[in-house]
C-alpha cells in the first residue's frame, strides 16, 4: 500500500521509498526522535486549525480498518466537517487533515494543514494532489483543495488566536496541474514496491532535495571523502563524471571545478597544500579590539509562539556562553546562562549578559549572522535592553569569515567552513565527541525537556549540565581557533 509519506519519498528518490518501506532498520537512531518532534509540532498546529472549523468530528483511529470504516460512516451519516478522515482502497492510503462538505456544490473540500509559513510547490502540491486522488477513488467528488499554513506575521498577545495564527490558501488550480502526473507516479511507485531488491539509483542532487534523506549514511557508504559531491557541481557535470567512473575529487579533471571558493578546496585536495592567505587574515584580525568577547547563543523556535511578543518560528534565546579575554595573553574568563523555567527567558538573559559583557571590545561569534539576527529580534522585543543588543550588534566579528571566504583552506575541512569541520583540524585535542549533546539541534530539542515541570530534579540537573557543557565548548572552540589563526597568519604552525 502506498501512503502519502511513501509517495513523497518516491518523488524524491525511488531508493528512499524502498528503504523506508523495507529497511527502516537502517535509519540512524536520532532520526525517529527528530520525526517524533516534527509530528508533535504538526499536531499542535492542527489542533489550532480545527478551531477554524467548528462542529467538526474526528474520524481518527490507530487501527487502519476502523479509521476507514469510521470515515465512511461519518460521511454516510451526513457529517459536514471531518477531521483526520482516512481513505484506503488496498493500493493507496491517505489520512487527510480536514475535509468539509460544500452543500451548494455537493463536493468535498480538502484542507491540508502544514506547519510551514508558505506554500512550497514541489512539496505541498503533490501531497494534496495525492489526497485528491485517494478521495476520488473512494467515490467522493472533490471541490477545492486548500493549504492551511502558519502566518509568520502573527504576534502572540495573550491566548493564541487561530484565525490570526493560520492562513488558508486555495491551491486548487496549482494542485490540479499535478493530477495526471500523480496517478502515473503512484502506479510507478507501486510497481517499485513489488520488487524485493533495493533499486540502484544514481546519486545526483536528490539526497538533499527537497529534504535531507535519512538514509544518506547507507547510500553513501562507498562514496570516498572528499568526493565529486563536495564542490557544488551541476547535475550535468556529475553525470559526466559518473559516466566515467570518477568519484574521488582528486580524479576530477583540471578546469572542471569553476566555483572560486570550491576550486580552492579542490586545489588543496589535489596538491595537499594548506592555503593560508596571511595578509587577508591579518587584515581581518586587525579589526579586533580588546577585550574580546566570544559569544554563542542557543535557541528554540517553535511553530506556535510560546510567549507573548513572539512570532511563529521566532527564536527564543534560552542560553548563552560567554568567554572574555581582556588583553592579549590574558586568562580567559567563562560566563554562562541557561533558562530553566517555562517563562520567556529574554529579560533574565539580557540582564545576565549586560552584567558580563562590556560596552567596549569585539564580540566574536561563529557565523555571526545567526547571533546578529538574535540580537536584532531581542532588541525589538525588549526595548529596555535595546542599547545592550545594539551595542553587541555593532561590535560583532565573524570568526568563520577567513574560512568561509577561502583565506584559510585545508583539504580536511571537506569543503566546509562549519565549526564542526574546522575544529578537529586546527584544534585536534578539543572535541565534541565526549559530550552527551554534540550539536545545536540536540541542544534546542533539550530545552523544552529542561523546562518541563514534570522532569525530576536529578534529571533536570544532569540535562542542564550537558547543555552548559555543549554551549561552553562552542565558545572555547572559538578561543582556540582564533589563537591558531593568529599564529598561522604570523607564519607559525
Amino acid at each position: 500500500m502506498l501512503t502519502k509519506t511513501d509517495f513523497r519519498n518516491w518523488l524524491q528518490c525511488p531508493r528512499y521509498l524502498w528503504l523506508y518501506k523495507f529497511r527502516k532498520d537502517l535509519l540512524p537512531p536520532d532520526v525517529e526522535q527528530g520525526l517524533a518532534r516534527l509530528f508533535e509540532e504538526g499536531y499542535e498546529v492542527e489542533r489550532y486549525a480545527y478551531d477554524l472549523f467548528p462542529g467538526g468530528v474526528s474520524a481518527a483511529d490507530n487501527d487502519l480498518g476502523r479509521a476507514v470504516s469510521r470515515t465512511k460512516k461519518l460521511i454516510k451519516d451526513g457529517e459536514n466537517i471531518i477531521f483526520q478522515p482516512t481513505f484506503a482502497d488496498g493500493r493507496l492510503f491517505c489520512r487527510a487533515d480536514i475535509i468539509a462538505y460544500d452543500q451548494r456544490r455537493r463536493r468535498w473540500n480538502i484542507f491540508e494543514v502544514k506547519g510551514s509559513t508558505e506554500v512550497k510547490d514541489e512539496v505541498h502540491l503533490p501531497d494534496v494532489a495525492f489526497q485528491r486522488l485517494c478521495l476520488e477513488k473512494a467515490g467522493l467528488s472533490v471541490g477545492s483543495v486548500n493549504l492551511v499554513h502558519v502566518n509568520n506575521r502573527y504576534v502572540r498577545r495573550g491566548a493564541i488566536e487561530p484565525s490570526k495564527l493560520l492562513k488558508i490558501e486555495d491551491v486548487t488550480v496549482e494542485a490540479g496541474r499535478w493530477h495526471g502526473r500523480v496517478a502515473q507516479e503512484a502506479e510507478a511507485a507501486l510497481a517499485e514496491l513489488r520488487l524485493r531488491q533495493e533499486p540502484d539509483v544514481r546519486i545526483l542532487k536528490q539526497c538533499g532535495r527537497p529534504y535531507e534523506c535519512p538514509f544518506i549514511g547507507h547510500c553513501w557508504r562507498d562514496i570516498p571523502e572528499p568526493s565529486i559531491y563536495d564542490v557544488s557541481l551541476s547535475e550535468e557535470k556529475l553525470n559526466y563524471l559518473l559516466d566515467r567512473g570518477i568519484l574521488k575529487l582528486e580524479d576530477v579533471p583540471d578546469g572542471y571545478v569553476t566555483n572560486k571558493l570550491k576550486h580552492r578546496f579542490y586545489h588543496a585536495v589535489k596538491t595537499g597544500e594548506v592555503r593560508i592567505d596571511a595578509q587577508a587574515i591579518t587584515d581581518e584580525l586587525s579589526e579586533l579590539r580588546y577585550p574580546l568577547h566570544f559569544l554563542d547563543y542557543e535557541t528554540f523556535n517553535p511553530a506556535i509562539p510560546r510567549y507573548d511578543g513572539y512570532r511563529p518560528y521566532q527564536r527564543i534565546v534560552f542560553q548563552y556562553s560567554l568567554d572574555v579575554q581582556r588583553s592579549p595573553g590574558a586568562a580567559v574568563e567563562h560566563h554562562e546562562f541557561l533558562a530553566r523555567d517555562d517563562r520567556d527567558p529574554g529579560p533574565e538573559l539580557a540582564a545576565a549578559l549586560a552584567a558580563r559583557i562590556g560596552a567596549a571590545g569585539s564580540v566574536i561569534a561563529w557565523n555571526a549572522s545567526f547571533e546578529s539576527g538574535c540580537n536584532r529580534e531581542m532588541a525589538e522585543r525588549m526595548p529596555a535592553h535595546k542599547d545592550l543588543f545594539s551595542s553587541i550588534e555593532r561590535r560583532l566579528w565573524d570568526l568563520a569569515g577567513p574560512f568561509r571566504d577561502g583565506s584559510y583552506v585545508h583539504k580536511d575541512f571537506g569543503g566546509s567552513w562549519s565549526l564542526k569541520k574546522v575544529l578537529p583540524v586546527l584544534v585536534p585535542d578539543l572535541s565534541y565527541e565526549p559530550l552527551a549533546i554534540k550539536e545545536g539541534g540536540a541542544a534546542a530539542d533539550s530545552w523544552p525537556k529542561l523546562i518541563d515541570p514534570k522532569l525530576a530534579a536529578a534529571k533536570k540537573q544532569a540535562l542542564a549540565a550537558d547543555m552548559l557543557a555543549y554551549c561552553g565548548t562552542d565558545t572555547l572552540a572559538m578561543v582556540r581557533i582564533l589563537d591558531r589563526l593568529k599564529r598561522s597568519a604570523a607564519g607559525g604552525a
